[in-house]
């Protein structure tokens, strides 16, 4: 991602403005600029799915990055894998026309984050059941998924077809994950593995497998530790291509530590590399003025799993977490979730000082919104939520 700073611009004024816009504040050390609307027009619209792997306020107040109307006065169109085609300008692939401009900017540059209101995509949500966990595959319009009580789908084209399952699939299996290259560094049964998800095999927790994919999943075995711990392993992220390493970093969901009558997992990070040791993310999350800690709480009916999706370059992590108020107490019955933003640190998979998760209100609702993750090319982010009735997978353009 060494383009995340470059802007295409079609005049030196545009560029100079763009230049002013992505310098980034000092306001609580926080790398994004999070004012904004509230998202609300979107309680009745749609969300998006998850992909695979993988701050402060502006001194005008005039523009934001992870915040925005829910789609209010959309003026331009975005490029990329949706195929949309902008009315003001023509952007080309992996590219979006900057909402109120004539200016194509790069969306690999996640350092503005506007969407358009979610669209639901019927072909993979109108099954009958639950669909979540959707991420990329390997041409960019093809997607894997999760089908509840079916387990993984896979599908060519998630614009017309809903796919088929995936062959030798689980009911339980969720959290799919396909890597753009092999992990080799690792020593495992396999040698090599692509492609990663969890299971909960009978009578027994939940754990990670890493497995090979080639048109299609071949052979798959439990991941060894730190990975799994045989008390419940879950939805790994991982950055394949680390800035300043070339160690892949894993993130996942553990219930290890955990002393609750119902286990709170909590969110590790490690290498992917033989006798790595895990520790705990320093997660926060920012609302308002005000830095949260999660409180995925399962005893309190709070889904603990905080589904993460890490960028390949392992400089950007998506997550949802239960909603919470100015005050950092949770919201309504706090059964429901938001999507945040966090930028790591790659070398260490941690935030740096002062950095909190930014809420992605473009897209955030009054419902369920979970399993995030970007398209191939950046100009999608696809979500599920539960704003439908049942869980569905959703996309939402960039702006």
């Amino acid at each position: 991602m060494q383009g995340l700073r470059n802007v295409l611009t079609r005049s030196s004024a545009v560029a100079a403005t763009g230049a002013l816009w992505l310098c980034l504040t000092s306001c609580s050390g926080k790398a994004f600029d999070a004012v904004g609307g509230s998202g609300a027009a979107n309680d009745g619209g749609g969300s998006g799915a998850s992909g695979m792997g993988g701050g402060g306020t502006s001194s005008g107040g005039s523009e934001s990055s992870l915040a925005g109307s829910g789609g209010a006065g959309d003026l331009g169109g975005t490029g990329g894998s949706a195929g949309m085609v902008s009315s003001s300008c023509d952007c080309g692939s992996g590219t979006y026309c900057r909402e109120g401009s004539l200016d194509c900017w790069p969306c690999s540059d996640l350092l503005r984050l506007h969407f358009k209101s979610p669209e639901r995509v019927a072909t993979l949500s109108d099954n009958g059941h639950g669909s979540r966990f959707p991420r990329r595959g390997a041409t960019g319009i093809d997607l894997l998924y999760r089908v509840e009580g079916a387990g993984l789908r896979y599908t060519a084209d998630s614009s017309t077809s809903p796919g088929s399952n995936v062959m030798s699939t689980d009911a339980t299996d969720s959290g799919p994950l396909l890597l753009d290259a092999g992990v080799r560094e690792l020593a495992t049964t396999l040698k090599s593995f692509n492609f990663v998800f969890d299971r909960a095999p009978t009578d027994a927790k939940r754990a990670i497998y890493f497995a090979q994919w080639s048109a299609g999943l071949k052979e798959s075995e439990p991941a060894p530790a730190p990975f799994n711990s045989d008390v419940g392993d879950y939805s790994m992220a991982v950055a394949r291509h680390p800035q300043g390493s070339e160690t892949p970093r894993a993130f996942w969901m553990s219930d290890r530590g955990s002393v609750a009558t119902i286990p709170i997992p909590t969110l590790l990070t490690a290498l992917l590399v033989a006798g790595a040791s895990s520790e705990p993310v320093a997660l926060s999350i920012e609302r308002t003025d005000t830095i949260c800690s999660p409180k995925d709480d399962p005893e309190a009916g709070v889904d603990p799993d905080l589904t993460p999706w890490v960028t390949p370059d392992g400089k950007y992590l998506l997550l949802s977490t239960t909603k919470q108020d100015a005050n950092c107490e949770v919201a309504g019955e706090g059964k429901d979730k938001d999507l945040y933003l966090l930028e790591l640190d790659p070398e260490l998979g941690q935030p740096s000082p002062g950095v909190a998760a930014t809420a992605l209100k473009d897209v955030n609702s009054s419902f369920d919104d979970t399993d995030p993750s970007f398209s191939a090319d950046w100009c999608d982010l696809y979500f599920a939520s539960n704003r439908d009735g049942k869980y569905g997978v959703y996309r939402a353009h960039r702006r």
